[in-house]
């Protein structure tokens, strides 16, 4: 009966350190899943940093290119609109930073939570073996049919974990794909404003040409009338000569 009794304890224990073991490597995968989630939130502030610094640089070569075609006046006027489009781009990206620091703070509150709900299970579950032990003293005929229930339970508890972590993963890769659609719309947006700004600029050059051609074909037309008008001229001076 004491062999028994210690096989049935030194099962319990190996079931005890197996169920540690699992709950050490669901603490890991979370540290890890969170730790990916904060590199994916930094490397998309990140993105976004650096395309509002562009579209910052793309009005200030667009408020050059204005100052230098226009007239003082009408250059004051772009500039109070130009400074008016970059307010809203500031709002944006302060609202945008904003937005990261609560979702790194909603994260680091749930890593807690995550701690401390790990710990209180480390603690049940050091409870629990302290009462398993003291109960084996007196439970020899219900041996087998306890770790029978035992293993029962550690399965159930298995495939939740294992739910837990799928559902996980699938929530990441959604996050992910939203992430990428994300940028991929940005940079839509980016290019079509790149476009817009090439076509400006090629419309500003065939006007500006079109006004050069007018202004050598309005001197042209001078210069026919007016040797035109010298030949009228030598002609009714050689006719009163004559």
């Amino acid at each position: 009966m004491n062999k028994t009794t210690e096989l049935h304890s030194l099962k319990q224990k190996n079931v005890l350190h197996s169920l540690n073991k699992t709950t050490e490597l669901h603490s890991l995968n979370k540290n890890t899943e969170l730790h990916l989630l904060n590199s994916n939130t930094e490397l998309h502030s990140l993105n976004q940093n650096t395309e509002l610094h562009s579209l910052n640089q793309n009005n200030e070569l667009h408020s050059l290119n204005l100052t230098t075609e226009t007239t003082e006046h009408h250059t004051l006027n772009k500039t109070t609109e130009l400074n008016s489009l970059n307010q809203p781009t500031e709002l944006y990206s302060l609202n945008q930073i904003t937005k990261l620091h609560s979702l790194k703070e909603i994260t680091e509150l749930h890593s807690l939570k995550e701690i401390t709900e790990l710990h209180s299970l480390n603690e049940t579950t050091e409870l629990h073996s302290l009462n398993q032990n003291t109960e084996l003293h007196s439970l020899n005929k219900t041996t087998e049919l306890h770790s029978l229930n035992k293993n029962t339970k550690l399965h159930s508890l298995n495939q939740n974990n294992e739910l837990h972590s799928l559902n996980q993963n699938n929530e990441l890769h959604s996050l992910n794909l939203t992430t990428e659609l994300h940028s991929m719309n940005q940079n839509n947006e980016l290019h079509s404003l790149n476009f817009t700004t090439e076509l400006n600029s090629l419309n500003s050059n065939t006007d500006r040409h079109s006004l050069n051609q007018n202004t050598e074909l309005h001197s042209l037309n001078k210069t026919t009338k007016l040797h035109s008008l010298n030949q009228i001229t030598e002609l009714h001076s050689m006719n009163k000569t004559t």
